[in-house]
């Protein structure tokens, strides 16, 4: 099986690449950020249609995760997206399209995968416009909701931030339910990997136990004795407005995959053995 995964150099790529089952054949797109061994990378801009059309005729991908994300919201959300849903749409390949909690607005958690979407961020909105492009574009993609993605291996963008002084403050009434980057990737190469008429439709990915982002940080600072570093804050006093509860149900997963999601304090701090 050919796959295809866009943004290979991020964080969710680089693990869908280190963790893909033995017996794929694994290709990666990059734009700056360097794919790692173990896929064949190609350098495309995805906000060109030309270029991701070539990039679909060379690869001639069975199935696309496609993880790519970039600041610039309407080049590397909406025409990306819009640009790899159109050629998975024409060529027939598979898509699992990667999204986010904050497709909803934080007021009515838990979320379940059929509920409406509610979106109060730019980011939040561009994320469900995308969403909307890919049930329109590639019918029967896998829509995948996830939350925080977390590295769990001490090299958190978070410990960096902490170490250089310039982590902000860490909101302890924004309730969020993190997954360790590892868990996300194997439970979608479990979902990349199933029949095709098993795919379709919303999945939410996320962990099972939910924290605030101050807690997340304090279990991130703490095997690197940065908690003192970790300041609180309060979603409720910013500006502008941010959702305060994204928890996710993940009812399809618990369902359907074999794959489970760690506690994401189990995930950071393993049990001891013996």
């Amino acid at each position: 099986m050919r796959i295809l995964i866009t943004g290979g150099g991020g964080l969710l790529g680089r693990t869908l690449v280190a963790e893909a089952p033995l017996g794929l054949e694994v290709h990666a797109s990059q734009r700056t950020s360097p794919v790692p061994e173990g896929a064949r990378a190609h350098v495309v801009e995805l906000s060109d249609d030309r270029a991701v059309e070539a990039l679909f005729a060379e690869v001639r991908p069975e199935v696309v995760i496609h993880t790519a994300y970039g600041k610039d919201f309407e080049r590397d959300i909406i025409l990306a997206t819009r640009n790899v849903a159109e050629a998975c749409g024409s060529t027939g390949a598979a898509m699992v399209h990667i999204s986010t909690d904050v497709v909803f607005d934080g007021e009515h958690a838990p979320y379940a995968e059929g509920d409406p979407l509610s979106p109060i961020t730019e980011y939040g909105q561009r994320k469900a416009d995308a969403e909307r492009l890919v049930r329109q574009l590639a019918p029967g993609a896998a829509i995948v909701r996830t939350s925080l993605i977390v590295r769990t291996d001490g090299q958190d963008a978070t410990v960096a931030q902490l170490r250089a002084g310039t982590f902000p403050p860490a909101f302890v009434d924004e309730l969020r339910s993190p997954i360790a980057a590892v868990d996300l990737a194997c439970q979608l190469w479990e979902l990349a990997t199933l029949p095709r008429e098993r795919i379709a439709g919303v999945w939410h990915l996320a962990g099972p136990e939910a924290v605030s982002r101050y807690t997340l940080a304090l279990l991130l600072a703490h095997p690197h004795g940065l908690q003192d570093r970790v300041t609180p804050a309060l979603n409720r006093d910013f500006t502008p407005r941010r959702p305060c509860d994204l928890r996710l149900l993940t009812t399809r997963a618990d369902r359907e995959l074999a794959t489970r999601a760690r506690p994401i304090s189990e995930a950071l701090h393993p049990p001891k053995r013996g």
